[in-house]
Order: C-alpha cells, then sequence, then structure tokens
C-alpha cells in the first residue's frame, strides 16, 4: 500500500510527497501495476531478440495481465468488468515503463478491438464478445488503415455490399492498395478484426459510408479463414513484440449481426436508417475509438520520455567530469531541465485528458490530438538527448535508449500522423470559431471583425511588452496571459488568411496555402492547455515544499516556451529583443535553482530500477571438450 501523506509530515521524502500527487487517486493501482512490472519475469527483451520470441513473450505478458486482473477494469460490470477505465489508463501507464510492445499490444486488444465492439456496437455484440476480450478468449485488431489510404479513413476502398435476401455483407479488398496494413494480432495472434469498410446497398448501390463490421481472420485452431489473405509485416524498427501484419478479402461474407450497428441499422425491410443524418457526421462518431487511442498514445510516450529522463538524471549525477559531476554543468542543466519541465506539463495535461474522458467533453478530440502530436514528439526528442548526454554508454543497448527511441519513433505517425493531426486541431477550432462569426457576412466584415480583435488583444497586452522584471514573467496570471494571447491571435490570423486567400482564388488553394500556420497554431493551442493545467496543479498544492518545487518546474515550462516562440513575439509587437533577452537569463537562473532537486524529480516518477536497463543474460560457458582416456 501506499503511504499516506499528511503535508504536515516533514520525514516523508520530497521525492515521495511529489510521487503522491503525480500518481494522484490512483496510487493503489499505480503501485500495483509497478510491483507487477518489477518481477524477474517482466524483465526487458534484449534488443537483438528474434520477432518470433520477443511476440510470444508479449502474448504471455497479456497472459500475466488478464491473470492479474488489470484487463476487466476498462468494461461494463454487466459483460464482467468493473467499470474502472481511468484506473486502467494509470495502470497501462506504468506498464509502459517496462515494454512498449506490451502496451501497445494491449492498447490494440482491450483498447481499439474492445473499445470499438463497446463504443459502437449494441447490446448484442457486448453481451456475444466482451465477456471473451477482456479474458483473452477472443483476441482480435483493429483494422482501419490501408496501404494506399493513411491518414484519409474517410476515403478508404475495402468495401462491405449488404445483400437483404441473406441479410449479410459480403467484404472485399478491390486492389492492392486496399489492403489493410499494419495491423496489430493479425500475423499470428488475432482471431477477429473490427474492419471498417464503406458499406454499399447491394440493388442500388449507393455508399453509405464507412462501417465498422465483425470480421473472424481465423479459427480456434489458428487456420486462417477462407476468403482472407494475412501477411506478415515482418521485422520492424521497433515493436516487434507486435505481429502486425497486412489483410485483404475475397469475398467474405459475414451475418448482418456482424455489422457494429450502434449509429446505424438497416431494417427488417433492407432500408438504411440513422439517426444522424450526414455522411460525414456519422463518420466521425463511427472513428470516436481513435481518441482513446490518441490519449493513450500521449500517456505511453510521457512514459518513454519519464524513462529517458531519469536514466540521464542518474548518469549525470554519478558521472565525473574534472571533478564536478555532470550535473553540475551549466549545459547539462540546460540540456535536461527544460525537457524535465516539459514533461511535467504534459503529465498534468494527460490527467485533464483522462479526467474528461467518458464526461462528453466536445473539445476532447481537439485536445487529444494536439497532445497526442506534442506528447510523441517531445519524447523523441527527450531520448535523442539522453542519449547523446551519456555518450557512448547510451550506445550500448543495455541502457534501453536505442529501444525506446526505436518503439516510440512509430507513435508520431500511429493514431494519426502528427501533421495531419496538427491541421485537425486548427481546422476544429477554425469551425467553432466560425460560430462567433456567423453572423458576419462578405470577406471584408469576417477579417474586420477578426482584426479588430486581434488590435484589442494586443492592445490590452502591449503595456507589459517590454518589461523585464523576472517576477513579472513568473506570474501566473501573466503566463497564463501571454500563453492564450498567442494562440488566440494566431487563429484569428489563420482565420482572416483564409477568408482572403479563398476569395482571392478558392477555398482548397487557401487551405494549402495556410497549412505551415495550421501546424503552428496546433501547438500554439497545446501549449496554452498545458500552462493552464500546470498552473492548476501547482495551486492546488497545500504542502509549501512541493508546491514550491512545483512551482518553479512550472516557471522553467513557461519561461523556455516565452523563449522559443520570442521570435513570434517580437515579430508581433508583443515583444521587445530585451525581452527575450531577460527571459534567456530566467531560464538559467531557474535551471540553476531547479538543479539540485533534479534527482528527486525523477525519483518522483517511481520506475522500478529494473526495467530501466536490459542486461543480457549471460552467456552460457561452452562444454568442455570430452577427453579421450582416463
Amino acid at each position: 500500500m501506499p503511504t499516506v501523506i499528511q503535508p504536515s509530515d516533514q520525514e516523508v521524502p520530497l521525492s515521495a510527497r511529489l510521487k503522491a500527487v503525480l500518481d494522484g487517486d490512483f496510487a493503489d493501482a499505480r503501485d500495483a501495476a509497478r510491483q507487477f512490472i518489477a518481477r524477474p519475469a517482466m524483465a526487458p527483451v534484449a534488443p537483438d531478440t528474434p520477432k518470433e520470441e520477443y511476440r510470444e513473450k508479449t502474448l504471455g505478458w497479456i497472459k500475466d495481465m488478464i491473470a492479474a486482473g488489470f484487463t476487466r477494469m476498462p468494461y461494463d460490470p454487466a459483460y464482467g468488468g468493473t467499470g474502472e477505465r481511468e484506473k486502467y489508463m494509470n495502470i497501462v501507464e506504468v506498464i509502459a515503463h517496462q515494454d512498449m510492445s506490451l502496451a501497445v499490444k494491449q492498447g490494440v486488444q482491450f483498447g481499439l478491438f474492445g473499445m470499438s465492439i463497446e463504443s459502437l456496437g449494441t447490446e448484442k455484440h457486448h453481451a456475444k464478445y466482451l465477456p471473451d476480450v477482456m479474458s483473452g478468449k477472443l483476441l482480435g485488431g483493429f483494422a482501419m488503415t490501408e496501404v494506399s489510404g493513411g491518414s484519409d479513413v474517410q476515403g478508404i476502398s475495402t468495401e462491405a455490399i449488404y445483400d437483404h435476401k441473406t441479410r449479410s455483407f459480403t467484404l472485399t479488398t478491390p486492389n492492392e492498395g486496399a489492403r489493410k496494413a499494419y495491423i496489430g494480432n493479425a500475423a499470428k495472434h488475432g482471431e477477429m478484426m473490427v474492419v471498417f469498410a464503406q458499406l454499399k446497398m447491394g440493388e442500388s448501390g449507393e455508399n453509405m459510408g464507412v462501417h465498422a463490421f465483425m470480421v473472424p481472420i481465423r479459427d480456434k485452431d489458428g487456420k486462417t479463414k477462407p476468403g482472407v489473405t494475412i501477411d506478415d509485416c515482418g521485422h520492424k524498427v521497433g515493436l516487434n513484440g507486435i505481429d502486425n501484419g497486412y489483410l485483404a478479402f475475397d469475398k467474405v461474407t459475414v451475418p448482418y449481426e456482424a455489422m457494429l450497428d450502434r449509429f446505424a441499422q438497416i431494417d427488417d425491410a433492407g432500408t438504411y436508417q440513422s439517426e444522424i443524418k450526414k455522411k460525414s457526421q456519422r463518420f466521425f462518431k463511427m472513428i470516436g475509438t481513435l481518441v482513446t487511442g490518441r490519449v493513450f498514445v500521449s500517456m505511453v510516450a510521457l512514459s518513454g520520455a519519464k524513462n529517458a529522463l531519469t536514466t540521464a538524471v542518474d548518469h549525470a549525477e554519478n558521472r565525473k567530469v574534472f571533478g564536478e559531476t555532470l550535473m553540475d554543468k551549466q549545459a547539462t542543466q540546460s540540456r535536461l531541465l527544460p525537457h524535465l519541465a516539459n514533461t511535467y506539463a504534459l503529465h498534468f495535461m494527460t490527467r485533464h485528458l483522462m479526467d474528461e474522458y467518458g464526461k462528453g467533453n466536445e473539445y476532447l478530440e481537439t485536445m487529444a490530438a494536439a497532445v497526442k502530436a506534442k506528447s510523441s514528439d517531445s519524447a523523441m526528442k527527450v531520448v535523442d538527448e539522453a542519449r547523446m548526454l551519456a555518450g557512448g554508454a547510451g550506445y550500448m543497448s543495455e541502457q534501453r535508449h536505442g529501444a525506446l527511441r526505436a518503439d516510440m519513433d512509430v507513435f508520431r505517425t500511429f493514431e494519426g500522423d502528427n501533421t495531419v493531426l496538427r491541421m485537425l486541431v486548427a481546422k476544429n477550432q477554425l469551425s467553432r470559431l466560425s460560430h462567433k462569426f456567423k453572423a458576419a457576412t462578405g470577406v471584408q466584415k469576417v477579417t474586420r471583425i477578426a482584426a479588430l480583435k486581434m488590435k484589442s488583444l494586443f492592445g490590452r497586452f502591449n503595456a507589459e511588452s517590454g518589461k523585464t522584471d523576472p517576477a513579472h514573467f513568473i506570474d501566473p496570471a501573466f503566463q497564463n496571459k501571454i500563453f492564450a494571447l498567442r494562440e488566440r491571435s494566431m487563429i484569428y490570423a489563420l482565420s482572416s488568411k483564409l477568408v482572403k486567400i479563398a476569395k482571392a482564388e478558392n477555398a482548397d488553394v487557401a487551405a494549402n496555402k495556410c497549412q505551415n500556420d495550421m501546424i503552428a497554431y496546433a501547438d500554439a493551442y497545446a501549449e496554452r492547455l498545458m500552462m493552464q493545467k500546470f498552473i492548476k496543479a501547482v495551486n492546488a498544492q497545500k504542502d509549501p515544499e512541493v508546491k514550491a518545487l512545483l512551482k518553479d518546474v512550472c516557471d522553467l515550462y513557461a519561461v523556455q516556451t516565452m523563449r522559443q516562440n520570442g521570435l513570434w513575439y517580437v515579430e508581433n509587437g508583443l515583444m521587445k529583443p530585451q525581452t527575450t533577452t531577460a527571459l534567456r537569463r530566467l531560464e538559467r537562473h531557474l535551471t540553476e535553482k531547479i538543479r539540485p532537486h533534479a534527482k528527486t524529480l525523477v525519483a518522483a516518477f517511481d520506475i522500478p530500477p529494473s526495467v530501466l536497463t536490459c542486461i543480457p543474460a549471460p552467456a552460457v560457458p561452452p562444454a568442455p571438450p570430452k577427453q579421450n582416456g582416463p
């Protein structure tokens, strides 16, 4: 059981009090997960482990998770679950410290596969499939991505043609580019897939858009079903504990009950029915499972960053360089501590995503997309920095930097390519902004409204643009204001630019010419959210020592982010050159101030030491040669 920490208990180490803050209400679950991954059976695999062996070991770990009772947590008690989805997400975040293949494989099985059945299916699907999904009796996957489709899910080519006479669907892969690609659990372990396809009505041929179907791909003996072609993706850059594969379907027929029909049905007369009339709106409802996946990727990437930071700080604290530790060097502090501050900011932001999950928050899709892009990109930078800081030692496989980098690289492109996700964020926010302009008509009026709003924002802020007092930059009210100002002014400018170009040329040209602005805006949006949630977390602390340390880390996140965006602020008249110079000085001061607490800050992650390195098993000495005679 975790220690119950009172704010007045000064005998409890600061790292333990900080750990209690990070673990929050799920300390018991996270500690159970730490004990689970600290077992000798969970020792990280060697990087040169053959993929076949790695896959079976990962499946064994999945079975261990099932035996521990973890995998029932996210599901409805009516079907054998415990209805503790947020607790399960916390457990998975901890498990990711041990092995990314395990984290992703469980995400495929119990997240994408199981949650698709739960969110897209109806009671008949829940009762039939969910008990076997959570118990591991039915292993499956999520067949959405196609070879030629990439992120264009709405344009996938796989067809499901409905025949009312037999009340069935026939799934077909019309060409090589329509093969389902990189599907987890497909190459070996999966028995059934949730397959996304264009639903076409048999007689009329009318395309009703993308729908999801339960399609068996193997029987219980592992034999491929007739009409299904499965190809192994083979060895990958990383995540080789997952059996990714390609899938193709040649007139594979499934009964009506195979369609996950929560949002659309075909009645007894053969008429397609849906309460959601617009095809595009139905589509976005049906791919809602991806929101879960994006929250999950944000958390798992964060776990990898915490692994890298923990080993990097430990190395820097113990490596002596000309009489001082590496951590005492200013350059080291500048390389590691801003990343540490950013990781803390992402931690509190992902807690917010988990809190909002399931509450019907209309902004969750946008927030999850922005944070997933930010978290996965950030994790790669952290691992690279940790590897380089460790020098030759960091290049050794036992340090796991290479394995982490290889495993997490794909996070930047699955559950949505980060570039596409950033444009999705901007698109969603532009749509919301348009409601503010809905009474306006004409290009001139829209652009004038945007310009007036920007002028108002800038005017209120202009008086502070030349301030260089450090107290000014660490004022939470100022931090919230300047991050919000940047985000808001960028969306107003983007809106105005789009309207002008669309008027002069057309909407498609405008969208293409504004992509870089959209990508930059999405990061400003994520940074504003991270700033808000970090400040909120600091303000919630009752322990003065914990609050003071978190405030310093929060300030470092704020100052280094402002400095990185300094050119934008100067170009837009919101900062002067002397302001950015002052930010650089303050950033150095904050890293020096936080430096004595570097070990405390990573110790609060409480990652079991056994999963931070991969120590190869000792070689078995060869048997001595046999001797002839006595």
